[in-house]
């Protein structure tokens, strides 16, 4: 998990070469090429994307004969500290996503794209095969069979899934597609779901739950990231460290779409399941007014939550209250003896986690928040996705006066601990910004 420490330093590309098994071990330098290099992690993603943009002057992939198989290998060290390797991947580049000529002809600018070589091996095959056992167990060993690839449980914690002695088959899907498949049914007892995703950090795939993620300290509590835009120049006279944690932009798109996820039966519902083997049906209502009061009870987030009215009423009822959508879903107890199947449950009181994982990460994307911030404090505390920020965000008020103390300024929707959700490490000579979305359930208090 991510660490706290001193972010005065700068990075470069030291090594940027593209290769292709058919060119016989011949190797294409393009460090003085690049105009930049964009690195994508995501916590729906078990695997690294990026997107390189160079100007081709050379006729290189002419000269290469692209076809979307070669390799690209790219290190980026630290300037400040003896070109320290702090990022080595070798990505396949599967495409031209976009070529532009300059006015003379004579040059194009062209844009990659890349994905880990694993994330390539897997989308190229089929597996249909069988599982057995808790569903934690059989994502691991999915994961290092097919994808040949270590998993990091660390953001597991203790929140395992409750989804245990399962039995069935994978039906004809590629390896990643398998694996979320496999972790979409997964979920805690509050009903938080998990993730497979990869870091840059590492080469892992890391497997976590949101009730973990969401219980971490703030990987900057100490000296949190700011975005006061009436006084950036001022912060920028301050010491590096200081720099490292300003604020660069920030935007917010649709947010707080209560009615979108109403009509996805994500605040209230009705879910009901027909088990053949005995006849029975069995029908509870969901409400996330429950599933909030859960996260609260097992301190997974404050008293504070953010993303539900728990006032609000319509047709003389609380919202929750009606049933926007009918979930049904049909099992057979007994298919495997002792064993579950991939939907089902020996205590039916667990069918309708199903609703409650999508609830809880639909209500985490509702007041979604894109932030710019140098890239500094990232790569040398090792955050990134599935990991906690801290933002303090000032407030649109402009009737500031000598009462107004630090605490009063804050944007309170804006400011507190944030989830990073997803990141874009932009590299361009010793420049390194972060692009991040990032997402809570809860105001600050």
């Amino acid at each position: 998990m991510a660490s706290n420490q001193n972010q005065s330093q700068q990075f470069k590309i030291t090594e940027a070469v593209i290769s292709a098994d058919r060119l016989l071990e011949q190797d294409f330098d393009v460090r003085t090429s690049i105009v930049e290099l964009n690195i994508f992690e995501s916590l729906d993603k078990p695997y690294l994307t990026g997107q390189l943009i160079i100007l081709d002057d050379n006729a290189l992939l002419d000269v290469i004969n692209f076809n979307g198989t070669e390799r690209f290998k790219v290190t980026i060290a630290s300037v400040t500290n003896d070109l320290q390797p702090v990022f080595e991947r070798s990505f396949i580049m599967t495409g031209i996503e976009r070529s532009v000529k300059s006015e003379q002809g004579k040059a194009s600018i062209l844009n990659i794209t890349l994905m880990d070589e694993h994330a390539f091996l897997a989308r190229s095959k089929r597996i249909s095969k069988s599982f057995s056992g808790n569903i934690d167990d059989i994502i691991v060993k999915l994961i290092g069979s097919e994808m040949k690839k270590n998993i990091d449980t660390s953001y597991l914690g203790e929140s395992k899934p409750i989804q245990t002695s399962m039995k069935g088959i994978i039906p004809n899907l590629n390896p990643i597609d398998a694996a979320l498949w496999l972790t979409k049914r997964a979920s805690t007892i509050t009903g938080s779901p998990f993730f497979i995703y990869g870091s840059m950090h590492d080469d892992n795939i890391r497997f976590g739950n949101l009730d973990t993620m969401l219980s971490q300290d703030a990987f900057n509590a100490k000296l949190p990231y700011i975005y006061n835009p009436a006084n950036v120049a001022l912060a920028e006279q301050g010491g590096e460290d200081k720099k490292s944690f300003i604020v660069s932009g920030m935007k917010t798109t649709k947010m707080s779409n209560t009615l979108k996820i109403i009509e996805q039966g994500l605040v209230g519902s009705q879910y009901s399941n027909t088990n053949l083997n005995t006849g029975q049906i069995f029908s509870q209502h969901h409400t996330i007014r429950k599933t909030l009061e859960g996260l609260q009870t097992s301190n997974v987030i404050g008293k504070n939550q953010n993303v539900f009215d728990d006032e609000f009423r319509i047709g003389e009822q609380p919202i929750d209250d009606y049933n926007s959508m009918n979930f049904h879903t049909i099992t057979s107890r007994g298919t495997y003896e002792r064993h579950k199947s991939y939907h089902d449950e020996h205590d039916e009181v667990r069918f309708k986690k199903k609703i409650e994982t999508n609830a809880i990460k639909a209500h985490l994307y509702k007041n979604l928040f894109n932030v710019v911030v140098p890239g500094v404090g990232l790569i040398v505390s090792k955050a990134g996705v599935g990991d906690i920020i801290k933002l303090n965000v000032i407030n649109d008020d402009t009737n500031v006066n000598k009462k107004s103390t630090s605490d009063t300024m804050l944007d309170k929707g804006k400011s507190g601990d944030f989830l990073v959700y997803e990141t874009r490490h932009i590299f361009s000579d010793t420049t390194h910004n972060v692009s991040m979305n990032i997402c809570k359930l809860e105001r600050q208090a």
